[in-house]
C-alpha cells in the first residue's frame, strides 16, 4: 500500500469515525459516506463492512430511549433511508436497504379511537441475511424479511416477507428479550427555563422560515421548512413543524391558497404544492415525506383535509381528494378519491374502510403463509 493510498484509507476512516460518534459501537471496517444523522438516547451499533451511503441524501439512524438499531456486517444502506427504533430494528448481515426507504417499529399513534397522541407499544422489525428493500419500501412494526428475499419498490410490509428462517441462530437475539414500551410524554421533560428557551427558539425559527405566510400564535419549527409563496398561504396556531434530514416544502403557485388549520403537525420531508386550492384541517398529523398536490399529469382540483386526520409517512394525496374528518391514510397509500369521514385509507389506489371495522378486526397470524404486503 503506498503512502497516497494509506493517508486515503486513514482520512476515510476519520471521517467514518466522526459521522457515527454518536453510535454505540463501530466495526473497524465500517464506512460512512456523506450525511449521516444518528440520533435518540438509544443505541445504534454498526457492524464491520456496513456502507451508509449518504451523499445523494442524508440517512438517519434514530434509536429512542431504550430502544436499538443493530446493522450488520456488510450492510449497504442507500441515501434518504431513515430507520427509527422504539424497541428494535436489525438489519442482518448483507441486507440492502434501498433509497428514501424506512423502517420503523412503531406507528406512534393509535388507529381506531382512543388518544392519537400516545404511542402504541412497539413491534421489532427483521431483515434477514442478504434480504433487498427496494427504494422508497416501508417496513411497518413487526414487518420481518426472510433471507434473500427482496422487497418491491415503494411495497408496504407490515407482517412476514418471504421465507422466514425463524430458528437462524444469528437471529435468536434479534428479537428476544422485553423491550420497553415508550409513549408520548414518558421521557425526562427538560427543566421549565430549558423549554422555555427550546420554545422561544422553535417559534423565532417558525418565523424567519415562514416569513412569507401569514401565521397564527405560536407556530413552532424545529427544522428547516423550504417556502415558495406567489400565492396566499395561512398557518393557524401551534402548527408545528418537525426538523428533520430533509426539509419539508411549501409552494405556493400565483393565485393559489394554501390555508393549514390550529394545531396541526408536519414532520419532516413533507411536501405541499398547490395550483389552486390545499385545504387542511385543525389538528392534522403529516408523517415524513407525506405529499399533496393539486394537480398532477393533467389532473387538478382542489384538495381538502378535514379535522383530526392522520397521514402516515410517505402517502400521496393526488388533485381533487377531499379526505373526511377523523379518517387515517396509512403509510405508502395513494389516495386520488375521496375518503369519507372516520375511515382508514390503504393501498396504491387507496382503498377505504371503516375504522370502526379495523380496529375490530383480530390481528392475523405473522408466519411467511400469511404475508402481508401493499405494493405502492
Amino acid at each position: 500500500m503506498t503512502i497516497s493510498n494509506f493517508a486515503d484509507r486513514l482520512l476515510a476512516d476519520l471521517g467514518t469515525r466522526m459521522k457515527l460518534r454518536r453510535c454505540a459501537s463501530v466495526g473497524r471496517s465500517a464506512i460512512a459516506l456523506g450525511r449521516i444523522w444518528v440520533r435518540g438516547h438509544g443505541q445504534v451499533h454498526v457492524s464491520d463492512g456496513a456502507v451508509l451511503d449518504g451523499r445523494a441524501a442524508p440517512i438517519e439512524l434514530f434509536a429512542h430511549r431504550g430502544a436499538e438499531i443493530r446493522i450488520g456486517p456488510g450492510v449497504r444502506i442507500e441515501g434518504g433511508a431513515s430507520l427509527e427504533a422504539v424497541s428494535q430494528i436489525f438489519i442482518d448481515a448483507g441486507a440492502r436497504v434501498g433509497s428514501f426507504c424506512k423502517v420503523l417499529d412503531n406507528h406512534f399513534h393509535l388507529v381506531g379511537g382512543g388518544d392519537r397522541f400516545r404511542r402504541p407499544p412497539s413491534r421489532p422489525v427483521v431483515v434477514e441475511k442478504e434480504a433487498v428493500l427496494g427504494a422508497r419500501a416501508i417496513l411497518l412494526p413487526g414487518a420481518r424479511v426472510g433471507r434473500g428475499a427482496t422487497v418491491p419498490p415503494g411495497a408496504v410490509v407490515s407482517r412476514s416477507f418471504g421465507a422466514v428462517a425463524a430458528s437462524d441462530q444469528s437471529l435468536a437475539g434479534a428479537t428476544r428479550g422485553s423491550f420497553p414500551v415508550i409513549v408520548a410524554g414518558s421521557d425526562p421533560l427538560p427543566g421549565p427555563f430549558r423549554a422555555r428557551i427550546r420554545c422561544a427558539i422553535g417559534i423565532a425559527r417558525a418565523a424567519w422560515y415562514l416569513r412569507a405566510c401569514k401565521r397564527g400564535g405560536r407556530v413552532f419549527a424545529t427544522g428547516s421548512v423550504r417556502v415558495v409563496n406567489e400565492g396566499t398561504v395561512e398557518i393557524g396556531d401551534r402548527t408545528e413543524f418537525i426538523g428533520g434530514m430533509i426539509p419539508s416544502e411549501i409552494v405556493c403557485r400565483p393565485g393559489a391558497s394554501i390555508e393549514i388549520g390550529s394545531s396541526s403537525l408536519f414532520n419532516y420531508g413533507v411536501s405541499l404544492e398547490a395550483c389552486g386550492s390545499i385545504r387542511i384541517g385543525n389538528r392534522v398529523m403529516l408523517g415524513s415525506f407525506v405529499r399533496i398536490c393539486d394537480r398532477r399529469s393533467g389532473a387538478a382540483g382542489p384538495v381538502a383535509i378535514g379535522d383530526d386526520v392522520w397521514i402516515a409517512h410517505g402517502a400521496s394525496i393526488g388533485p381533487g381528494v377531499t379526505i373526511g374528518s377523523g379518517s387515517v391514510v396509512a403509510a405508502g397509500s395513494v389516495v386520488s378519491s375521496d375518503v369519507p369521514a372516520g375511515s382508514l385509507a390503504i393501498g396504491n389506489p387507496a382503498r377505504c374502510m371503516r375504522l370502526s371495522l379495523r380496529a375490530e378486526q383480530p390481528r392475523g397470524p405473522t408466519s411467511a403463509a400469511a404475508s402481508e404486503i401493499d405494493t405502492g
